[in-house]
């Protein structure tokens, strides 16, 4: 029972085991056949709990996730998913069975089709019926024999899952019971919220020294890591600095899918099968579409009168190629839309009529300049007071019931184009409208033959011999850092103690190959890479450093001891040089004025915070055991040093703890999420992962 003790130690804060991931999941693990997809090996792959982990049997929960996951989630989703029903299966159903929880193949049978039918099995059947008929169906004769295979899997593995779920949850009931506060635990618990004292002190911060007035050296900062070595373990890493070369297309690539677009127009537009055609060329594989005439390409929309069935436009530019696009059929739409351009002269609800007036007769003026053959674009660009003056006033095409009403009735009102000969009042102020399209109910049946911009193998070759270049030129960070700034395109990128279960790397998600490479036993520092292919990119790498595993180098953590070094510095400086004698006003005073004395109260236990000291809960448990007047020596805290000098404690008692001892079982309950359970599992399993190594 070696985890209950474990568990324990964690001062009663326990989580539910979270062991099964997906009902499918566990399906997959019995449901698909044997067949390896990455063949057999005899070579270990990780160690749980002392068992080893073979490739085959990791291959075999991989498949099962690939099959299941492979088109929803990545390889390194893929893998994790695999190796967690790995660490289940060696480990977790050994602690159930050590914790003697089991299940009776009665309860088995109301879990699968009884009374008590398990939300999985509801899910699948419905009911004890569906489940019936399920089962019996393995008899049907006209069933074939690799369904019928098929259908005793999933069962198998149902019942599985069934049985695992349910082991889990007494598992997680039987933690949940242990968590128990007894009458002692409730009545500290009450103390460390309610007792409370009352201290004075001096203070000395430690922000009242200069860093910069403290000498701290090597010497002293591998001593405090010496003495400090468990805060400190770090698993291996590996530090390196890596170049990455996208592979884009070129000119000379989308010139070829140009080219190749163009080279289909004259079989497009002798195609009788419009579908067919588009499914057979284009690699969006769009079928024929609807299209009104506001979302046609503009170039299209602006060739609005001729366009007729039949007719091709293109090749033109897509956002991720090129298109051909043909008119398969004009119909009618239910909605009319209409092209227009506006000149606004703005007005507000709060304006003036006489600012009203000014702006109506001023757009009154600029109309008859256009009236009389002035540009209605150049007069836009200089009136106009909205959005569409640096676009010659044009609004474009838009469907009837968008614009406001008496804008849309004098536009969807005409059958003429043209500039209309009076001003249109909104709530926006008054609009010289011109109609340049008139109502019009048509729409578009659409066929688009896609084609996007890919990099073609010339292009990918040129790219990787720069890459290869790259890396030949590579001894170390300066050649690296070099070849970067003569290499146009590359990019360089650094990242420190990469871990060996690492999937990913800066810019690059699935990085696998690369942390195979870094752990294998022949690299080391200032080795380069291959030029790995990831995710269209080529990538050399450099190692720049080795972690082993174990305690952290000095300088990997320097940044982080030195702080607290120059604090002990500080505090030894501090503690030598208060004196002991006298009241605490004479010694702040005799240490100087960057001693601070004074008084808090209302301390207790659980705030772990003494006034304007700060946080500190060391010395608010020294100030809980002093006697009435009495004083601590120089403490050295979180901020600073400082003596405490107890002025009065208040203790508090209530008759009876039995809430209390409720309420402190309740919230260790509803703390159980927190992870616990499952961390002492992956720690007494003492689980070794090699999996970076293939």
């Amino acid at each position: 029972m070696g985890v209950f003790n474990k568990i324990n130690q964690y001062s009663g804060v326990v989580t539910t085991t979270i062991v099964i991931s997906l009902v499918l999941f566990m399906l997959g693990a019995d449901f698909f056949a044997n067949k390896s997809i990455l063949g057999s090996f005899s070579t270990d792959i990780g160690e749980v709990d002392g068992h080893s982990i073979t490739r085959e049997e990791f291959t075999k929960e991989l498949e099962s996730a690939n099959k299941l996951y492979g088109g929803n989630s990545n390889a390194a989703n893929l893998e994790d998913i695999a190796w967690g029903q790995v660490v289940f299966n060696n480990y977790h159903v050994e602690q159930f069975e050590l914790a003697g929880i089991t299940i009776s193949a009665e309860e088995e049978e109301d879990l699968l089709k009884g009374d008590n039918m398990h939300e999985v099995m509801k899910q699948f059947f419905g009911n004890a019926e569906g489940v019936e008929k399920f089962l019996s169906s393995f008899e049907d004769e006209q069933m074939s024999e690799e369904d019928r295979k098929n259908r005793i899997a999933v069962w198998k593995a149902l019942k599985q899952y069934v049985r695992r779920d349910r082991l889990t949850k007494k598992y997680e009931a039987l933690i949940t019971k242990t968590e128990y506060a007894t009458l002692n635990e409730a009545k500290h618990n009450y103390q460390t919220m309610n007792d409370k004292v009352e201290v004075k002190y001096v203070y000395v911060p430690y922000a009242s020294i200069e860093d910069s007035t403290v000498e701290v050296t090597d010497e002293h900062l591998t001593k405090y890591l010496k003495e400090h070595k468990n805060e400190f373990k770090v698993e291996a890493g590996r530090s390196i600095e890596f170049v990455v070369l996208n592979v884009t297309p070129a000119k000379l690539d989308s010139l070829k899918v140009l080219e190749e677009v163009a080279a289909l127009k004259e079989e497009f537009v002798a195609a009788t099968n419009d579908s067919l055609y588009v499914a057979q060329n284009s690699e969006t594989q769009k079928s024929i579409y609807s299209a009104k005439v506001d979302q046609l390409p503009e170039f299209i929309q602006n060739d609005f009168s001729n366009i007729s069935a039949g007719k091709l436009y293109g090749p033109y530019a897509s956002a991720s190629g090129y298109q051909l696009t043909k008119v398969v059929a004009v119909e009618s739409d239910t909605i009319a839309s209409a092209k227009a351009s506006h000149i606004l002269f703005q007005t507000r609800a709060d304006d003036t009529d006489e600012k009203k007036k000014e702006q109506k007769d001023k757009a009154l003026q600029i109309l008859k300049e256009i009236q009389s053959g002035a540009s209605f674009e150049k007069m836009a660009a200089q009136y106009g007071s909205d959005g569409t003056a640096s676009r010659g006033g044009s609004l474009g095409w838009f469907g009837k019931g968008v614009m406001v009403k008496p804008f849309e009735e004098a536009i969807f009102g005409t059958t003429q184009a043209g500039l209309l000969p009076r001003l249109v009042e909104t709530q926006f102020g008054y609009h010289i409208v011109r109609v340049d399209v008139p109502k019009t109910n048509k729409k578009f049946k659409l066929a688009t033959v896609d084609r996007p911009i890919i990099t073609f193998e010339t292009t990918r070759d040129s790219i990787y011999r720069v890459a290869d270049e790259l890396a030949a030129s590579i001894k170390d960070t300066a050649t690296l850092r070099s070849g970067v700034r003569n290499t146009p395109g590359a990019i360089r990128y650094e990242q420190q103690n990469v871990e060996q279960t690492a999937k990913a790397i800066t810019s690059i998600n699935e990085a696998a190959p690369i942390i195979k490479w870094l752990y294998n036993d022949e690299t080391e520092v200032n080795s380069v890479s291959e030029v790995f292919t990831l995710q269209d990119k080529y990538v050399v790498v450099l190692v720049t450093g080795i972690r082993e595993k174990g305690t952290a180098s000095l300088k990997d953590v320097k940044d982080q001891i030195k702080p607290r070094v120059v604090n002990e510095r500080k505090a030894a400086f501090i503690k030598a040089s208060l004196a002991t004698e006298g009241t605490l006003e004479s010694i702040a005073k005799a240490y100087g004025a960057k001693a601070q004395s004074g008084s808090a109260n209302e301390i207790t236990l659980s705030s772990g915070t003494i006034g304007t000291i700060g946080y500190e809960p060391e010395g608010v448990g020294y100030a809980f055991g002093l006697a009435k007047g009495q004083r601590t020596a120089p403490i050295e805290g979180e901020n600073g040093v400082y003596i405490l000098e107890l002025v009065n404690k208040t203790s508090t008692q209530v008759s009876d703890y039995v809430q209390t001892q409720k309420q402190v079982s309740d919230n260790r309950r509803q703390r159980l999420s927190y992870g616990v359970v499952e961390n002492v599992f992956r720690t007494q399993a003492n689980i070794e992962d090699f999996r970076y190594r293939y």
